[in-house]
């Protein structure tokens, strides 16, 4: 019960990390409006406003990978699912199996 409620605490703090930075980098391309993190299932659940968009469109990186090298740790995205058939492919096109370095502050959460 304890590990549970620690665990939501600590899967709530990556996903306003996780809000935050994408925010900051892709504002360009709209803006992230909530996303929630399970760590327990490696699953990310996105909601955004895109410019262009008339209503809100959900993306889903339905696995992760964390990896860990010395100092550094990545997270490695698997596979996505969208609201959207055109975001879903671009998604797996683009990100499937791209290995990003998590900030350091990122990387004490996990």
């Amino acid at each position: 019960m304890l590990g549970a409620l620690a665990r939501g605490v600590k899967d709530g703090a990556i996903g306003l990390s996780i809000k935050s930075f994408v925010n900051d980098r892709f504002a360009e391309f709209g803006e992230v409006t909530s996303c929630s993190v399970d760590t327990k299932a490696s699953k990310v659940t996105l909601e955004a406003q895109l410019r262009g968009e008339r209503e809100r469109v959900s993306a889903v990186i339905e696995r992760y990978e964390i990896e860990r090298d010395g100092e550094e740790t990545h997270i490695v995205l698997r596979d996505f699912s969208s609201s959207r058939a055109w975001l879903t492919v671009a998604l797996n096109r683009w990100l499937k199996d791209k290995r990003f370095k998590l900030p350091a502050a990122a990387s004490k959460l996990l």
